[in-house]
């Protein structure tokens, strides 16, 4: 009998996904956590912080000045990003991507890079031609920012602690999306995207 091809999902959040999406959102914020993740909490996570977060999120995302991506293989969460986008008069070309996650289960599939471009084509569809994100220094994902063409700009040293009360330097990223003409890059004209 042959297998099931797996199709993963990459899609922005709707609204009726916020009630739908919740629960392994919060599960798979617990997992990034536990696994040692730096995005801004200590291990153990309660389920009820995770929730607390997830609902100021989604405030945030309801108001416009953050979409937010799931990864979805089927029904189950497997991961997340978001894109913050700055409303001031002078941001408006810019867009920090924020608490990319991939759960445990699903690492080396090759999603972080998908999620990130999914991410850029987006930002290119909104005008917002420059990202930027942080990461611990050290960590595996500064070598996909690497891959994909985002530049270190600098570490701040001490920025951020862990659940063991070391401090830890944070690496700042930025990626400018236009090419040397500083027409943009391209754009995707599907805002969900499949990958087998």
């Amino acid at each position: 009998m042959a297998e099931t091809e797996s199709v993963v999902t990459i899609e922005p959040m709707t609204a009726a996904g916020l009630d739908q999406w919740r629960g392994g959102l919060i599960e798979l914020l617990i997992d990034a956590v536990s696994s040692g993740a730096s995005i801004g909490f200590l291990d153990p996570l309660s389920t009820q912080e995770a929730a607390t977060y997830w609902d100021a999120v989604f405030a945030q995302w309801q108001s416009g000045e953050r979409l937010l991506f799931i990864v979805r293989d089927g029904e189950r969460i497997i991961g997340s990003v978001q894109l913050v986008l700055p409303q001031l008069p002078n941001a408006k070309h810019r867009a920090e991507v924020q608490k990319l996650m991939v759960h445990t289960s699903a690492r080396g599939r090759g999603l972080g890079t998908a999620i990130l471009m999914a991410v850029e084509d987006e930002a290119i569809s909104r005008g917002r031609h420059l990202l930027i994100l942080d990461s611990r220094a050290g960590d595996p994902a500064g070598k996909l920012y690497d891959k994909l063409g985002y530049i270190r700009a600098g570490v701040i040293p001490g920025y951020a602690q862990s659940s063991s009360g070391r401090l830890h330097a944070t690496a700042i990223y930025y990626r400018d999306l236009r090419d040397h003409d500083g027409a943009m890059l391209g754009d995707c004209d599907t805002p969900t995207r499949e990958i087998r």
